[in-house]
């Protein structure tokens, strides 16, 4: 397991080095905000103190911040909705500086605000799980 600074450091140092212009701090939020939205629809095994008995579902109850640790099977369904956050949050900056006469590169904000809207109606589906039950 890594924690999510872990895996956004990953990200900014060794995925994407260069062509964003955002701060590791507001990487790391959207790598929470990814998180929260997740843990919406699943359980992140990290947060689960207990396991529901007639479920064998794990029960969340600890706090989510930037010290939450993730599964890569978890990192797996989030990756993808955090780069998309990543994406919208760096192409509001760079519309930003169109005002200053700077040239902007990569999709329009409206454009991944669409993607990010159809993944996060997958995301329940995704993040899904039910213990098995046998009788």
């Amino acid at each position: 397991m890594a924690s999510i600074t872990d895996l956004v450091l990953r990200f900014s140092e060794h995925e994407r080095p260069i062509g964003t212009v955002l701060s590791d701090d507001v990487l790391l939020s959207q790598g929470v905000a990814a998180t929260l939205k997740y843990s919406g629809y699943g359980v992140i095994l990290s947060r689960a103190e207990q396991i529901d008995v007639f479920t064998l579902a794990p029960i969340p109850n600890l706090p989510l911040d930037e010290t939450c640790e993730l599964t890569d099977s978890e990192w797996a369904v989030i990756r993808p909705l955090f780069l998309l956050y990543v994406e919208r949050e760096n192409a509001v900056y760079l519309e930003a500086s169109r005002g200053m006469g700077l040239d902007v590169y990569g999709r329009s904000v409206s454009e991944i605000t669409g993607d990010i809207t159809n993944f996060e109606v997958e995301l329940p589906k995704l993040a899904f799980c039910r213990g098995i039950i046998s009788i």
